[in-house]
């Protein structure tokens, strides 16, 4: 199965994945209520940081994993202009008209803190998700996060059907190829071999479904409130420091925002 999960034996990797994900939950949410574009340059600026120092993210591996992440944002940025309501920003110069369509200056910045908030968005779970593999992620969500064990691991091992269906596919498709048959190239041959794959690849979920099935059955699973670890996933002290540390950056770097005027209005304080 392929994710984005990048193995190593950096800080990030071995922390516990409750902590990064609680850094990232409150980053996220400040975020998320910004509205100009120096606070989203900024903790873009501090991820790349954290991945490059911390998480031992190589700088290449991290400009390709942003490069998509940079599209959406332009996309966006050249779409959102032509979205803004006229009545918010009517009242600055206007730049370009063609027909009905209007690009006033305000909208340029409505679209430049849109486009940087969305970019430090997706940016902000980096550290998370290329550093947590996501069984570990359940482990720590059942042992420290009070998850029932059931939901858990039941989630687990429906992950585990993905690459066995991956690896269906993979076989079903060499099989017919040995035998001569070979799709068509477009929208229909992709229905040609979803018709074809589709009987083959539901009774290999079904075979496995079943040998997963019994493999729980013969371990007891939910049979008793509580279960044993393989695994212990443990919230150490390192695991505070770097919560409350990158809390603290991340606070320092707020008020250096507000310091020098760079920080706008929240959404917040607007719904309060």
């Amino acid at each position: 199965m392929r994710t984005v999960y990048l193995q190593g034996d950096s800080l990030l990797h071995r922390l516990n994945p409750l902590s990064k994900f609680l850094v990232n939950l409150a980053l996220f949410i400040f975020v998320l209520f910004t509205n100009d574009p120096w606070a989203p340059l900024a903790f873009i600026a501090l991820t790349v940081l954290v991945l490059v120092l911390l998480g031992r993210v190589p700088l290449l591996r991290l400009v390709k994993l942003m490069t998509p992440l940079v599209l959406i944002a332009t996309v966006f940025l050249l779409m959102y202009p032509l979205a803004v309501r006229q009545s918010l920003v009517d009242h600055t110069p206007l730049l370009w008209q063609w027909g009905p369509l209007r690009v006033y200056a305000g909208s340029l910045d409505h679209a430049l803190a849109t486009a940087l908030r969305i970019l430090a968005l997706l940016a902000l779970s980096l550290p998370f998700s290329l550093t947590t593999d996501s069984a570990d992620f359940i482990r720590a969500l059942v042992q420290q996060g009070r998850l029932p064990y059931r939901v858990g691991y039941s989630t687990l091992a429906a992950f585990g059907f993905i690459p066995m269906l991956q690896n269906e596919v993979s076989v079903i498709g060499a099989a017919h190829r040995v035998r001569g048959v070979n799709g068509t190239a477009g929208w229909r041959g992709a229905y040609e071999r979803l018709r074809r794959y589709a009987v083959p690849l539901l009774t290999g979920a079904i075979r496995q479904a079943e040998r997963t099935a019994l493999a729980m059955d013969g371990r007891a699973f939910g049979a008793l409130p509580q279960r044993t670890y393989f695994q212990r996933m443990r919230f150490t002290a390192v695991d505070w420091l770097f919560v409350f540390g990158m809390l603290a950056v991340s606070a320092l770097l707020v008020f250096a925002l507000y310091h020098f005027g760079l920080l706008g209005e929240l959404s917040l304080l607007k719904i309060l």
